[in-house]
């Protein structure tokens, strides 16, 4: 129009300067819309998306679940992937492959095939048989070190993940408050009778050991202890033929059995040196032992060895080893963690005899048994006396204690006996 020609050169400037400015506010908001709009999505959400896709088409399957059609396109594309992945990924980044296959590879192998057979693999004992493999490859310290953060990438590339097994999950039977007050019955009945001490009420209990890698070492230990706190000997069961010569440490009893199990031949042998030293057996003063209802706690011949010790033998209701086993409220966990953490330590130090094949030996029984009784020795003595109150066994007879049970045990309760193996590990899956 001829009105702008009449427009001085100021005048021009500043219509610029305003259509700048405009423009700049407005790319700016566009921006800051943008960013508040950006999403990132699962795998299963995306999955869910695809699925929509292919029932319909790309375009309606954007708008139902507000995303671009060109997302809709790429996620279809991706299905193989995001199907094997995570449901929770978002993202396919990173490398596919490490700088070491081979090791990736081999280690992959060796986890399958411990999973396969039932043990646990912890993530100490990847990055031990990652340094082995490596040193196999004639792969130097300086260049692979097996850290922590290669032990992640390599468990992400491979699809490899962490999971605590703290117990197999006990199901308290339908009867449960039947069999509970029967049990606290009879209990309280034979206290009355026979106006047992502190230290002759008992529990005992028999719990495998793992020791897992990078060679298979499995052991029972009998563990018991008495109502006022005292722990008795732990009886340590190996799996071999014969008793090893070595000398054993003070303060623990060592078996063997060829499948490292608890018979009842062991149970008789562990009334006469554990249960049978106790303070006031040798006066045969009446007691008062707690078993679970393991076959080999059953037989008349641990009956009779026990009659002879002028002991009760209680046996815990079947499924009810979560409510009243001591040694399973508030005594295996604690005492397997600091077991497995030992090992853990000892695996990692480095100080390892080897095999003439190069492999590393298992730790000697005598190492084994130091351990034990360490672990045994960090048990509390206040935790098993709460612990006998919280399985109603050595309550106030006027009945003041009774609510313990219904209190809450913490972190420290594991069912856990030959029937009921379980770990308090992280293991690979």
């Amino acid at each position: 129009p001829c009105w702008i020609t009449a427009l001085e050169d100021q005048d021009w400037t500043t219509l610029r300067k305003m259509a700048g400015r405009n423009l700049e506010l407005s790319g700016s908001k566009t921006r800051q819309v943008n960013q508040q709009l950006r999403q990132s999505y699962d795998a299963n959400f995306k999955m869910m998306v695809v699925n929509a896709a292919e029932a319909t088409n790309n375009c309606q399957a954007a708008r139902k679940y507000g995303v671009t059609e060109c997302n809709v396109r790429r996620w279809r594309i991706q299905k193989d992937r995001l199907k094997n992945a995570n449901s929770k990924r978002k993202a396919f980044r990173g490398p596919q492959r490490g700088r070491f296959q081979e090791i990736d590879r081999r280690v992959c192998e060796f986890v399958t095939e411990k999973r396969n057979e039932g043990l646990p693999i912890t993530r100490a004992i990847i990055q031990l048989k990652a340094l082995n493999i490596a040193k196999e490859l004639n792969i130097p310290t300086t260049e692979f070190k097996a850290s922590t953060g290669w032990c992640i990438r390599m468990m992400r590339r491979s699809g490899l993940a962490l999971r605590r097994r703290t117990s197999l999950a006990q199901h308290l039977p339908s009867d449960f408050a039947e069999k509970l007050q029967s049990f606290q019955r009879y209990v309280i009945g034979l206290r009355k009778k026979h106006s047992y001490t502190l230290d002759q009420i008992g529990n005992a209990d028999q719990t495998p050991v793992f020791f897992d890698m990078p060679t298979s070492n499995r052991i029972t230990v009998m563990l018991a202890c008495l109502a006022d706190g005292t722990k008795l000997a732990p009886y340590v069961i190996l799996k071999r033929k014969t008793v090893p010569k070595e000398p054993m440490p003070a303060g623990i009893i060592v078996r063997a059995q060829e499948k490292g199990w608890m018979e009842s031949e062991l149970v008789v042998d562990w009334l006469k040196v554990v249960w049978g030293t106790r303070r006031g057996a040798l006066r045969k003063k009446r007691n008062m032992l707690i078993m679970d209802a393991f076959r080999g706690h059953l037989t008349d011949a641990v009956k009779t060895q026990l009659r002879k010790m002028n002991g009760d033998l209680v046996i815990i209701p079947g499924g009810m080893t979560s409510q009243l086993q001591v040694l399973d409220v508030v005594v295996n966990k604690p005492f397997k963690d600091n077991l497995r953490t030992r090992y853990t330590e000892w695996l990692l130090s480095g100080d390892h005899a080897l095999t003439p094949s190069g492999k590393i030996q298992k730790p000697t029984v005598h190492r084994l048994c130091e351990w034990i009784l360490q672990a045994w020795d960090a048990v509390t003595a206040e935790s098993i006396i709460n612990g006998f109150k919280k399985c109603c066994i050595s309550n106030a007879l006027d009945g003041s204690e009774d609510d313990i049970l219904w209190e809450e045990a913490g972190p420290q309760r594991e069912s856990d006996s030959d029937s009921e193996q379980s770990e308090a590990e992280d293991i690979c899956e």
